[in-house]
């Protein structure tokens, strides 16, 4: 299987980084997506796939910068359903954002009841099982990061296991700020990867506990600006991508800083 890290930006798309938007592709073509950040259709194309192998799409928080490329996205699966084997499976974080959603799409022209697309809100625990990919949801805490608690509105990260290659990815969306719902699952099972947010804490104060996750890799994305590197004339560079490995060399498994675009294979 593959990973595609189509958008890899924080809350604001920056001079090399679109917003968040991550494309699982197992080995016989089906495709997943995690978050749907703008211009994720795009993106898609971009790579050389096509929207209509994309069966399901899991959306971790209903935050702009992961959600705000869903319009144009079901636009495209609409337009070209009958190129579909089956409906696409899109799962909000949020049963209010389901309504808003298609209010949106309608308001836009676009037939947002169309039976392309199905609709569903996550809860904890298993939200998806097809013949390929098993998906749970954990509750996360970022949403509090605008005054609110457990409920709706909420975000979540999710295990993916991939049936046919054996792999178990945990994503986990965006993080509160002291990295205290980072999912506890990471201690107590074994991930081949871990495609983990690098914006919203410390990565000095999140390493005791990273050093205690069951990876095999883990992949930076939701990239922070600090976390870039900039070339300038003459030569000079700030070199972010570098500190940040350096913060996480004593790490026990090998760690990645994900660009747009970039694949990673399993």
């Amino acid at each position: 299987m593959r990973i595609y890290t189509l958008g890899t930006s924080h809350g604001d798309s920056t001079f090399n980084r679109f917003n968040s938007s991550t494309l699982y592709e197992t080995s016989d073509g089906v495709c997943y997506l995690v978050d749907a950040g703008a211009p994720v259709e795009a993106l898609i194309r971009r790579k050389g796939l096509l929207i209509q192998n994309v069966r399901a799409a899991f959306i971790t928080h209903m935050h702009d910068d992961h959600a705000g490329g869903l319009s144009g996205l079901i636009k495209q699966v609409t337009k070209y359903k009958k190129l579909r084997e089956t409906p696409f499976t899109l799962l909000l974080p949020e049963e209010t954002a389901i309504k808003a959603l298609q209010a949106w799409v309608l308001a836009l022209h676009e037939n947002a009841l169309d039976e392309a697309v199905e609709y569903n809100a996550v809860t904890d625990g298993t939200v998806y099982d097809d013949e390929n990919l098993t998906v749970t949801a954990i509750r996360t805490a970022h949403l509090r990061t605008q005054g609110r608690t457990e409920g709706d509105p909420c975000s979540f990260a999710y295990v993916l296991f991939f049936k046919k290659e054996n792999v178990t990815v945990l994503h986990t969306g965006d993080l509160w700020a002291d990295f205290s719902d980072f999912p506890k699952i990471a201690f107590e099972k074994d991930f081949d990867c871990c495609i983990l947010e690098a914006t919203h804490y410390n990565p000095v104060t999140s390493l005791p506990l990273l050093k205690d996750a069951r990876f095999k890799k883990l992949i930076f994305n939701h990239v922070f600006d600090k976390w870039h590197t900039r070339i300038y004339p003459g030569g000079v560079a700030d070199n972010g991508e570098k500190e940040l490995l350096s913060l996480t060399k004593e790490l026990p498994y090998p760690v990645y800083i994900a660009h747009d675009g970039d694949e990673f294979i399993f």
